[in-house]
């Protein structure tokens, strides 16, 4: 049986702090559902994924910026940017499937946009914001 999953955690990088690491799972859990909901044009499935998904990203970020902000980060405005703009687009979309219930530009977002930009940023951002962190807790 084919996988409807846009991306398996295997496809995404580990980070130095497993708790930053289980919060990207638990995301692309979310989406991957979105994606499965997508598939079988479940529009209700979608709406309520998709809040959950919205809200899990707001939290993830304001976690992130706050430790961020906490241990002085030196490229804290670069990757509070990334946040900003990754969750801008993720509301735009959101909103237009509230508005049309189209899943057309939903489905290359979640499939297409969403995957690399994730891979993307865990792999740049992440990767380095962690062992900073990391660090910085072990110093205290």
């Amino acid at each position: 049986m084919e996988s409807n999953n846009v991306l398996e955690c295997e496809d995404i990088p580990q980070v130095a702090m497993d708790a930053m690491n289980v919060v990207h799972r638990d995301e692309l859990n979310i989406v991957n559902q979105v994606n499965v909901a997508i598939v079988a044009n479940d529009s209700e499935k979608i709406t309520t994924l998709c809040q959950e998904w919205l809200a899990h990203t707001k939290a993830h970020f304001e976690r992130e910026n706050g430790m961020m902000e906490k241990y002085n980060f030196p490229a804290y405005h670069c990757h509070h940017g990334e946040h900003i703009d990754a969750l801008n687009g993720l509301e735009l979309v959101i909103s237009a499937w509230e508005s049309s219930y189209n899943p057309d530009d939903l489905a290359v977002y979640v499939r297409d946009a969403w995957p690399k930009w994730y891979v993307n940023h865990i792999s740049t951002m992440d990767i380095v914001t962690s062992a900073f962190i990391k660090q910085s807790m072990e110093n205290e």
